[in-house]
């Protein structure tokens, strides 16, 4: 099995709107973060050019999927009650409204299937396979996704 990893990062915020955790400066409070991504797509045999995937084609799904939309945004619930006060105080912010809680693991999941539905549309996903794709949203913090 061959594999290539590729990393992207972005700067975003987001709030923890609803979650019954110790951290209330998480879900009380918009902070952000410097977040990398980590994605390994893998195949069993390298293509004729004798590669799993040119970075370059990786590197373009990557800044498309993930960092174009995300960063300088702000990360929401649907449900969150600052989603209305934001479109409507600061209508030129890029806000992403997201149906789930934005955690480090849900970002990991999201941008997993991005990438798949990615691969899918340039009908790549029988040759290679997204392997994981990890988050990092401090140092020391990391969430991972795997199928």
């Amino acid at each position: 099995m061959y594999s290539v990893k590729s990393t992207f990062s972005f700067e975003a915020a987001h709030r923890l709107y609803g979650v019954d955790t110790y951290s209330k400066e998480c879900s009380d409070s918009v902070h952000g973060h410097s977040y990398k991504v980590t994605v390994e797509i893998s195949r069993s045999v390298p293509n004729p050019s004798g590669m799993v995937m040119d970075f370059k084609l990786l590197k373009k799904i990557g800044k498309e999927t993930i960092e174009d939309k995300y960063d300088h945004s702000i990360i929401l619930r649907d449900i969150d009650p600052l989603v209305p006060i934001f479109k409507a105080v600061a209508p030129e912010q890029k806000l992403n409204v997201v149906e789930a809680i934005p955690t480090a693991e849900w970002m990991a999941s999201e941008f997993y299937f991005a990438i798949r539905y990615a691969l899918e549309d340039l009908d790549m996903l029988s040759e290679v396979d997204v392997d994981y794709v990890s988050v990092q949203e401090t140092e020391n913090n990391i969430a991972t996704y795997r199928r």
